[in-house]
């Protein structure tokens, strides 16, 4: 697996993450309980491991096209860069909204409102990424260049911890709840 690939996989845990937390505002939408415990953890995922951990390694991919001069569209790099910075503003104004409505039990919205927003910015984010910029890097840089790569991002998840293991957390605290009797419980959920 090369450092392009681990950009990849790491896009469909997060993506899971962000179908689950899809999942609950559509539920706090329909008026239904939802778990604000939730939101502040897929926030502290997304601060720890989108913003910490995956999109550092994706600035390192970034550098590494800057200085072999691929021929990137203009702005592509300050747009996706930009949107990095944007959502961590988000994934911040989720957690606190999340940690409010824990704090005082006031009404979701605000919440719900802020995990919208965060959830909107990824749907296009991811696309970009995975369409423009890591086919041209998988065509242009070298293997070695992308080993060399592939062995920082192991020192930057070395600070954080894998991120595959913080989704089964999420997913585990999050499933739906498992009936003792088949059929009995069949669509309760605990988030």
């Amino acid at each position: 697996m090369d450092a392009l690939d681990v950009l990849n996989q790491e896009h469909r845990q997060i993506q899971h993450v962000l179908d689950v937390l899809t999942l609950a505002v559509e539920r706090g939408r329909r008026g239904e309980f939802v778990s604000a415990s939730l939101f502040l953890r897929a926030a502290n995922f997304f601060r720890t491991y989108v913003d910490g951990s995956h999109h550092a390694k994706e600035m390192v991919l970034f550098q590494t096209m800057l200085v072999h001069r691929l021929p990137l569209s203009p702005g592509l790099l300050s747009q996706v860069t930009g949107e990095h910075g944007t959502g961590s503003e988000q994934a911040l104004a989720l957690q606190r909204a999340a940690e409010v409505t824990l704090r005082e039990g006031v009404d979701p919205g605000g919440m719900l409102d802020a995990a919208d927003a965060y959830l909107q910015l990824q749907r296009g984010h991811t696309t970009a990424e995975e369409t423009q910029v890591f086919p041209l890097a998988r065509r242009l840089l070298p293997a070695a260049v992308l080993e060399r790569m592939r062995t920082r991002f192991a020192r930057i998840e070395a600070s954080h911890g894998p991120m595959s293991e913080a989704v089964e957390a999420l997913e585990r605290a999050f499933a739906p709840a498992r009936p003792s009797w088949p059929g009995l419980l069949a669509g309760v959920r605990s988030f």
